[in-house]
């Protein structure tokens, strides 16, 4: 269940994820990013995101940010940064954590390393997320 006092927080490093944090920020939710490098934080702040929770991929640990993170959506762009994200984030959250990818590499990799539920699509339009997030929220 998703609190409401938590942001959505996600990884958007393609159009997908940056169309849904458009959907989400439409529709009032809260929301915060993850980012690897700087041209992340840059694209985030275009679209009006300003709690970033900045991930150096290289360290050995993360540390959670001091905004509260609810549901984590990562969109992959890459299967290798993904399992490296997934390895940093679980430890910090007990929050559902879901991976939107276009690749079909096995669930089970994904699921090994922390992840709740892994969506694969062939469509850039994630719109159904939003749904699921609302009808949730509603109960």
């Amino acid at each position: 269940m998703q609190h409401t006092d938590r942001m959505i927080t996600i990884f958007a490093p393609n159009t997908m994820g940056e169309d849904f944090i458009r959907q989400l920020r439409g529709a009032g939710m809260k929301v915060a990013a993850i980012v690897n490098n700087m041209r992340g934080i840059k694209r985030m702040e275009k679209l009006g995101i300003h709690e970033v929770w900045k991930i150096r991929t290289a360290d050995s640990m993360t540390f959670p940010p001091e905004t509260p993170i609810g549901r984590i959506y990562l969109f992959e762009s890459s299967f290798t940064l993904t399992c490296r994200l997934l390895q940093l984030i679980r430890p910090c959250t007990s929050e559902r954590i879901v991976i939107i990818t276009k690749n079909h590499y096995p669930r089970s990799i994904y699921r090994l390393l922390g992840c709740d539920m892994v969506v694969y699509t062939q469509s850039d339009n994630v719109s159904f997320l939003l749904s699921d997030l609302l009808t949730e929220q509603s109960k």
